[in-house]
């Protein structure tokens, strides 16, 4: 591992140095995996001990097996020492999928509405949103201003509120580099709640992954009775449950990535027939993780090039500034800085944030880690918030 030049540490020497742990970061997950955090409040970011990790040496070992990413040719130069495994040639290492396909994206950004129909109308008081976006994965997608979540090219934007009468839904697209798109559509919001209604407790998850549904029948026109009830999780094939609503299942469990549009059929004893939808989110854990490196990969990829403005957009807007002044003063010697930033080798993924574990080698055969935190902004795009 090429040694941190002695020019590039005395540009950083007024920073804040980051003590780190000889444990683990959080409890629970060592070095050898990637976990999933429970549906619950993120825990508190790690402290922010400097801008930039510069950590004394602690030895910290890498199991063989881990997950490692963020992985790139910038990490070696043919001088590390012969009795000393660099990180990315311990067993088990796996490269990022890349920044075109996560970050970058190759062809022109588009997106488009799949529901609700154009025109369409409703007695709730929140929709949700679905479409479909052409653009790296990292793409944010809003509906007036409210941000969603994306898995293989679709999107959901859940509980967007309406006002009574006509409402435009407004959708944008954005990228981490800053590439747009927007589409739009309207619905009606007119009259009362509908009678039937589903509601489901995570519109979103990492695969395979249980969902909750709750099922509620109110008064139904000329006080008719339930003859029966049918409910269809995936929103297409045959349905997974009919019968009484006392044995409805209250959950199901999503195997694969994707967007699967719930449906709860109400027959009542005159034949009327009632139908509640929900749309869930299912994503691809390992694709999620490898698109989480390439945001950090992509502050490396920036430095390497001396450019500071493009680096600073792979952090939340709240620390930006700081870090685009950092790099800049740092002048010739970003890519050298970004030689040392270190590999991803474990974490936590949670809704809305992530929480990495970042090692780097050291010259004098030690390994230095420390805390990364990734979240979702109000933009829909993963971006860096401590560091």
């Amino acid at each position: 591992m090429r040694s941190i030049r002695r020019g590039c540490i005395s540009g950083m020497t007024s920073l804040a140095l980051l003590v780190i742990s000889p444990t683990p970061l959080w409890a629970g997950v060592g070095l050898s995996s990637y976990g999933v955090v429970p549906d619950r409040t993120p825990p508190a970011a790690p402290p922010p001990h400097g801008i930039l990790p510069l950590s004394p040496p602690r030895q910290s070992s890498i199991p063989a097996g881990s997950v490692l990413c963020g992985i790139d040719s910038i990490f070696t130069d043919g001088f590390e020492p012969a009795s000393f495994t660099p990180i990315d040639q311990v067993s088990g290492g796996i490269p990022s999928p890349g920044l075109t396909q996560d970050i970058i994206g190759s062809g022109t950004l588009s997106v488009a509405i799949s529901s609700p129909a154009a025109g369409a109308t409703t007695g709730e008081s929140t929709v949700d949103v679905t479409g479909t976006f052409v653009g790296p994965m990292n793409t944010g997608i809003t509906v007036n201003g409210v941000a969603g979540y994306v898995a293989n090219g679709t999107f959901l934007v859940p509980n967007v509120p309406l006002n009574p009468g006509s409402n435009n839904l407004n959708v944008q697209a954005v990228t981490l580099p800053g590439a747009t798109a927007s589409t739009s559509g309207s619905i009606t919001q007119s009259g009362s709640p509908a009678p039937v209604s589903m509601q489901v407790g995570r519109a979103i998850g990492y695969g395979p992954v249980s969902i909750s549904f709750r099922y509620s029948i109110g008064t139904l026109l000329g006080n008719a009775t339930v003859q029966s009830v049918a409910i269809n999780f995936r929103g297409s094939g045959a349905d997974d449950y009919t019968g009484p609503l006392s044995g409805a299942p209250a959950s199901y469990t999503y195997m694969q990535p994707g967007a699967y549009t719930a449906r709860f059929t109400v027959t009542d004893s005159n034949n009327q027939i009632y139908t509640a939808n929900r749309t869930v989110l299912i994503q691809d854990l390992v694709a999620q993780r490898g698109m989480l490196c390439d945001v950090y990969g992509y502050v490396k990829n920036r430095l390497t090039a001396q450019d500071a403005a493009n680096a600073g957009s792979a952090y939340q807007s709240v620390v930006r500034t700081g870090y685009v002044n950092f790099f800049n003063q740092l002048g010739a010697n970003m890519p050298a800085t970004a030689q040392q930033l270190g590999v991803i080798v474990d974490g936590q993924l949670g809704i809305g944030f992530a929480d990495l574990l970042l090692v780097r080698d050291n010259a004098d055969q030690n390994r230095s880690g420390f805390p990364l935190r990734l979240t979702l902004g109000t933009d829909g795009v993963w971006r860096i918030s401590e560091m």
